[in-house]
């Protein structure tokens, strides 16, 4: 039997700010149809999963620079120990921001009977509690690390551009993470799991892999919280300077929606499945675009790329159909030369790709379940995939980019991308493996310049101790090379959605060219 105690404790940690009013019900996952909400619950799974394993990878890294946390505060950073710091934090925070969502996303299952909605409530507090322990778990650990060191606070807590940190990331992190509230939320959810086994059982949890390891994961995740606690939660509270029993709603265990929305925005059930850019622009953009050019695309509230600073969190490469190609790129003498240097002599690219990669060409050639011809090769959590403009354009924001090269050249790119379509999505960023590519790893790859290719330069950057390259560098690149004769890139579209207004507008070269600086988070834009 539940204990009702245990659930009312829930009630009370849970219960919104009577300031704001509660987010209307349609906006709320629980109003999602028992197998809708299954599915809803098994992606956020796989989420909660991934941003757990980053966020490990991630401790594990600090221990190699656990020095540089650690040293005098009296002695100046380094412009590369900042880079190291700030990619390292970008990295982290962005995880523990989705961890973040997820909780929020499913705080109100104490809402629904365990009795007569057992399965929306047993997943509701799975989630909730294996997000909540993912980020107590880390966070009490990288907060021991930098909290109460001056220098150290003041980078982590200043915006950066180029790690899309807005102002005051840090001290968000730490009233959450350093509140009486949520960690005694952590404690009392910990209690109601040990109780919860039967109803796990009788929501049909047990028989899922995912659900069981989150089960495992958030027990040794709840055991590691204690211990941060009992060793440093008094310094580590006393540290934050705040009074935390102030707060008499906990206002910092369950923010209402609005209160999500100033830490990281608003939950994606909000208009799942309703990108803001309507699929009649995005397939009007195909009369502007060309073979070979570069797309940026963000779709608010959904972490893709986690772990990549900045605005711009995808990137995509529009590859055009045979019949673009049969246009654009085989009536040109230079595509013509090289083509015929190719085993066979093959006379088009078409003709080529089928030739190298059968398997490949048949579903390249196949239309996507929209009807649509496939234009796009894009990395995606299944791996570099081809993809439709239903899926690789019908975003929220997306921006064009026009490679300033050779026809030949982009031919090339896309014969690189064909090779490496099939392969799995790189989890680990490592841009130095051709074994598994992240999407920007895609592009750059496709387009690296060589002996018989002029190519994209553009240079990597470092992200959590790693060289890599996140999507929004493409767009600085472009700002950065704007006026200069030797620009690498045109300005081809930007479809900029509207939060506010629930639509898209087509946004202008000069706005486009600011888009890097924005702040990965912000929903204001007017």
């Amino acid at each position: 039997m539940l204990s009702t105690p245990l659930l009312l404790s829930w009630l009370a940690f849970a219960a919104p700010s009577p300031a704001t009013p509660p987010a209307p019900a349609a906006t709320s996952v629980y109003s999602l149809e028992d197998g809708a909400f299954i599915v809803q619950a098994q992606r956020d799974l796989e989420v909660l999963e991934r941003d757990a394993q980053g966020l490990l990878a991630l401790r594990e890294q600090l221990t190699q620079t656990r020095e540089l946390y650690l040293r005098s505060q009296d002695v100046p950073y380094s412009p590369d120990e900042k880079r190291t710091l700030l990619s390292t934090w970008a990295a982290f925070s962005d995880h523990f921001a989705s961890l973040e969502r997820i909780r929020q996303r499913y705080w109100d299952f104490v809402k629904e009977p365990s009795l007569t909605r057992k399965t929306k409530h047993a997943w509701g507090f799975l989630l909730t509690h294996g997000a909540l322990a993912a980020e107590l778990a880390h966070g009490l650990a990288y907060a021991e690390l930098t909290t109460g060191r001056a220098q150290l606070e003041v980078l982590l807590d200043e915006p950066s551009e180029d790690y899309g940190l807005p102002a005051r990331t840090f001290a968000r992190f730490k009233e959450k993470a350093l509140h009486v509230s949520t960690t005694t939320q952590l404690l009392t959810g910990d209690t109601y799991a040990e109780q919860s086994r039967s109803l796990f059982k009788k929501a049909g949890l047990l028989g899922v892999p995912g659900a069981v390891r989150l089960m495992q994961e958030s027990r040794r995740n709840v055991q590691a919280a204690r211990s941060q606690l009992s060793r440093k939660g008094a310094t580590l509270f006393a540290k934050a300077g705040a009074d935390v029993l102030q707060d008499a709603t906990a206002r910092a265990l369950f923010p209402t929606q609005r209160a999500v929305a100033e830490w990281m925005g608003d939950t994606k059930v909000k208009r799942l499945g309703k990108p803001l850019i309507r699929r009649e622009q995005a397939l009007g953009l195909l009369a502007r675009m060309q073979p070979g050019d570069l797309m940026v695309a963000r779709q608010n509230w959904y972490l893709s790329n986690i772990g990549l600073p900045g605005f711009w969190p995808h990137a995509e490469l529009y590859v055009g159909t045979p019949q673009d190609w049969a246009t654009f790129l085989d009536p040109d003498p230079e595509v013509k030369a090289w083509l015929q240097s190719l085993p066979g002599a093959p006379q088009t690219l078409a003709e080529h790709l089928a030739r190298e990669y059968p398997d490949k060409w048949s579903t390249f050639t196949t239309p996507d379940s929209h009807g649509d011809a496939i234009r796009i090769i894009e990395s995606i959590s299944e791996g570099v995939s081809f993809t439709g403009p239903e899926h690789g354009m019908h975003v929220d924001y997306l921006g064009v980019l026009r490679p300033r090269l050779a026809r030949v050249d982009k031919a090339r790119a896309i014969a690189r991308a064909f090779h490496l379509q099939g392969r799995p999505y790189d989890f680990n960023f490592d841009f130095f493996s051709d074994a598994s590519l992240v999407c920007t790893e895609l592009v750059y790859k496709s387009y690296a310049p060589s002996q018989e290719m002029k190519g994209v330069r553009i240079g990597l950057v470092d992200v959590a101790g790693r060289r890599t390259l996140p999507a929004n560098e493409f767009v600085r690149l472009f700002d950065a090379e704007y006026d200069r004769p030797d620009r690498q890139l045109d300005f081809v579209a930007f479809l900029e959605g509207r939060e506010q207004e629930q639509d898209a507008v087509e946004g202008d070269e000069a706005s486009f060219r600011r888009s890097w600086r924005r702040v990965k988070w912000d929903i204001a834009q007017q």
